[in-house]
């Protein structure tokens, strides 16, 4: 997790596009 923080916002914005094909495929 605490990669993520120092990498800064750009990793999360990936994960959440991730998450964001997760939800929609089910």
């Amino acid at each position: 997790m605490p990669r993520s923080l120092k990498k800064g916002p750009f990793i999360d914005l990936h994960l959440l596009k991730k998450v964001e094909k997760a939800v929609e495929s089910g």
